[in-house]
């Protein structure tokens, strides 16, 4: 350390604080009690060795409680200091061979490491004494002399009592410090933090420097001063350890921070190219939205642009609702299952009927009655109120697609009619198995090169790992005090694979072709009114719509409309694959269908959601397999 004076010397004051001298203005970490009583008498002597320039100190203090009571006095040592001007260190000192001993009180020492202090507490805590009596403190302590620099000085400053270090006043203090050779000078300063004020008397007997004052009141300290010859100590370097600071374990400069920023712009840059080719549809070029080569023609394939679709009045040929929800937002949701319910039902394979509860108020006065005559010719029990039945109608499936026939197995598997909240649990695995086939069908459409959620599920893996790689390069940054900001980088590009997930599904040219035709139709639905309806006989265009209108999530408003046109004398038919309560006709009200519909499609996706993060807790059921969860207690 280089010596600048001895007014400078006193910046560093916080250099050492040894025994009531190494004390840290800190509340000592067991001092259960408040400190009560006057030091009357503190002597304070140490011996420093030439080899590492370890220090013998001995510490003869007397206590005087007077008529208050106390365990005994305490010490509080510092073992890591703040190095001025070195933010990213602590200076280490260590304390060994630390006795005790009165022959008037009880003795007993506990001596404790806590937060870079040691607390040497004597007494015993299950006794408490009065009066005053000598106590004699020993202990070593290394690292507290700073050797010479540039032909300097080896030097010693020493805060014998740190500011404020001290709870009760000392009344008498003196210092003897004493080296290998004599000191060539010496100095001793008293006061609050910053304070140049001498000590009372400072003088150099041999190799011993002695230094006195009196009246050490709270918040006032003493540091002295002793330089020795250069090469007098040898192998006292101080011990610095390393001390973690935000500024230091994220180590953000302009040039961690510039590497890090390019590595994640570079890898942005990369994900965005990524979506934009593998993730961009391709589409028919040269061709009209809609349109697909003719013959065996393979036509020109290319990045599919931006174009507007034409409005189309009638669903897209071959296909089938569920289908092109799937194609249309690359999921498989729950009412894609519900559409392709209804559009089951719309074909004749199943009926659903409406039951008790979601009669209007306005509804015949018995329709309960009639209700439960249905009931009884179905053989069973009233159901409750708010519900469907769903009837099996055909058990031959050769004309259906596979995913088709696997639905209808499913919901009639344990019955031919059963009640939708009867379904429960199943309804929930039904619909998850066939979402699954779902998207095993655009796939063998020829929409999709792959399914769009194993597309997903593969990139938020990917994202996952390089998130967790992120994860572990933090303890691994830290262990090698490498710069923590470098961890931000697989952080941050791991989040923006897992994002980037939904934009990574491409579909095909035909896949976009059929989308553009899917497209048309939905603006037809989504902007049609009552009046531009046309009927033919025979001809019921709102059930074969109903589907589609359902994914397009148009179901309520194409219900409505129809409702509209019956309610203005159009020859609008009725359903056959609903039947509503007894006694009352579909088209009674200007808006009862388009609400029973709307009701059976909200509440078969909110029953398919049923059972969705746990099992039955009658088959195998745990503590804490469920959902939810409720703690607590008392305080």
């Amino acid at each position: 350390m280089r010596r600048a004076g001895v007014t400078a010397m006193l910046a560093l004051a916080g250099a050492v604080t040894v025994l009531g001298a190494l004390i840290l203005p800190v509340t000592p970490a067991h001092a259960d009690d408040e400190a009560v009583g006057t030091i009357s008498r503190m002597d304070i002597t140490a011996d420093l060795a030439a080899e590492g320039g370890r220090a013998d100190v001995t510490v003869d203090l007397r206590l005087d409680l007077g008529s208050e009571e106390a365990h005994g006095p305490y010490l509080v040592l510092a073992e890591l200091q703040e190095i001025v001007g070195d933010p990213d260190h602590y200076r280490r000192f260590e304390i060994d061979d630390v006795t005790a001993h009165s022959q008037t009180a009880p003795d007993d020492l506990r001596v404790e490491h806590e937060d870079g202090v040691v607390g040497v507490y004597v007494g015993d805590e299950d006794t408490e004494i009065t009066g005053a009596h000598d106590y004699r403190i020993t202990y070593t302590v290394t690292g507290l002399v700073n050797p010479a620099e540039a032909g300097g000085e080896d030097e010693l400053y020493w805060n014998v009592v740190a500011p404020g270090g001290f709870e009760i006043p000392i009344d008498e203090l003196s210092v003897a410090i004493s080296g290998p050779v004599a000191p060539e000078r010496s100095a001793c300063y008293v006061g609050p933090t910053g304070s140049t004020d001498p000590c009372a008397d400072v003088t150099t007997d041999g190799r011993t420097v002695h230094a006195s004052t009196t009246g050490l009141g709270d918040g006032e300290g003493v540091s002295v001063v002793v330089g020795w010859p250069g090469g007098t100590f040898t192998g006292a370097e101080p011990e610095l350890v390393h001390r973690y600071t935000p500024a230091n374990v994220v180590q953000l400069t302009p040039v961690t921070g510039g590497i890090t920023a390019a590595a994640v712009l570079a890898a942005l840059a990369g994900i965005g190219v990524l979506a934009r080719t593998r993730g961009r549809d391709r589409a028919y070029l040269g061709l009209t939205p809609g349109l697909t080569p003719v013959g065996d023609a393979p036509g020109t394939v290319g990045p599919a642009p931006q174009q507007s679709v034409a409005v189309r009045f009638t669903p897209p040929d071959g296909v089938r609702p569920g289908e092109v929800g799937t194609l249309a937002d690359e999921i498989a949701h729950r009412h894609d299952v519900t559409a392709t319910i209804v559009d089951l039902a719309v074909r004749g394979y199943l009926r659903i009927e409406e039951v008790a509860g979601s009669e209007p108020d306005d509804g015949p006065e018995d329709a309960d009655s009639e209700v439960d005559e249905a009931s009884e010719l179905h053989g069973r029990a009233t159901p409750e109120p708010g519900d469907w039945r769903l009837v099996q109608l055909r058990t031959d499936t050769d004309h259906l697609e596979a995913y088709e026939a696997a639905l209808l197995d499913r919901l009639f598997a344990d019955d031919e009619a059963p009640l939708l909240s009867d379904l429960g649990g199943n309804l929930h695995e039904t619909v998850s198995a066939t979402s699954a086939d779902l998207y095993t069908t655009v796939v063998e459409r020829g929409w999709f090169t792959a399914s769009p959620q194993k597309v997903r599920h593969r990139w938020i893996a990917r994202g996952a790992v390089v998130l967790g790689l992120g994860a572990i390069s933090v303890p691994v940054l830290w262990l090698t005090q490498l710069p923590l900001v470098f961890a931000f980088a697989p952080l941050a590009v791991g989040v923006a694979l897992m994002v980037a997930s939904a934009s990574m599904p491409a579909r095909t040219a035909a896949g976009t072709a059929v989308l553009a035709q899917a497209l048309g139709f939905r603006e037809y639905l989504a902007t049609a009114e009552a009046e531009q309806l046309r009927f033919e006989e025979g001809e019921d265009v709102f059930s074969r719509y109903l589907p589609w209108a359902i994914v397009f999530g148009l179901a309520d408003r194409w219900a409505q409309i129809v409702a509209d046109a019956a309610a203005r004398g159009m020859a609008v038919p009725e359903p056959a694959w609903y039947v509503g309560l007894p006694g009352v006709h579909v088209w009674a009200g200007s808006d009862r269908f388009a609400a029973s519909v709307g009701a059976f499609t909200t509440t078969a996706v909110t029953a398919a959601s049923v059972g969705a993060g746990g099992g039955s807790g009658f088959t195998g059921g745990t503590v804490g397999a469920g959902v939810g969860g409720t703690g607590g207690g008392s305080w």
